[in-house]
């Protein structure tokens, strides 16, 4: 008798412990902050008021709200070393508007405005620091430039 007790209890035991283990463990939810990574930045050596820049970069959201349909609102930030505040632009939006949340990756490259000389000088080096901000308000982690010599 207790042979079979001992073999009934070992039997749920192994039971039990496969079954816990075939429960679908619970992942944390999502980030929903966005990412930003910089792919790349040209010209990094330019004439003062005659180039626009080009930041290229790879973004991912886990919740697929990067960008906004009015032109008014301005959710990337660009803030030029030599100067204490940000230049602020416009970025469509990078998908569908919608009620679910909807991860999304992929590239996008904004255009800045030209740079230009601070000082008196023939040349100057600065680096520019960006972020993205999604519509719900979270702004992404903070990515910057290699050095971008601007002349005369």
């Amino acid at each position: 008798m207790k042979k079979t007790n001992f073999k009934l209890v070992a039997g749920i035991i192994i039971m039990g412990s496969f079954l816990q283990s075939c429960k679908k463990k619970e992942e944390p939810a999502p980030a929903p902050e966005p990412e930003i990574e910089l792919i790349s930045v040209t010209p990094t050596t330019l004439t003062q008021y005659s180039q626009f820049i080009d930041v290229k970069i790879k973004y991912k959201d886990n919740n697929g709200d990067l960008g906004d349909a009015s032109p008014e609102v301005h959710s990337v930030e660009v803030k030029d070393s030599r100067l204490q505040n940000p230049d602020t632009y416009h970025l469509k939006p990078l998908a569908p508007s919608s009620d679910k949340n909807i991860p999304i990756e992929g590239e996008v490259t904004i255009k800045l405005n030209t740079l230009f000389l601070l000082g008196q000088g023939n040349s100057e080096i600065t680096t520019l620091k960006i972020k993205i901000k999604d519509r719900a308000g979270n702004w992404s982690n903070e990515i910057s430039s290699p050095s971008i010599t601007i002349n005369k």
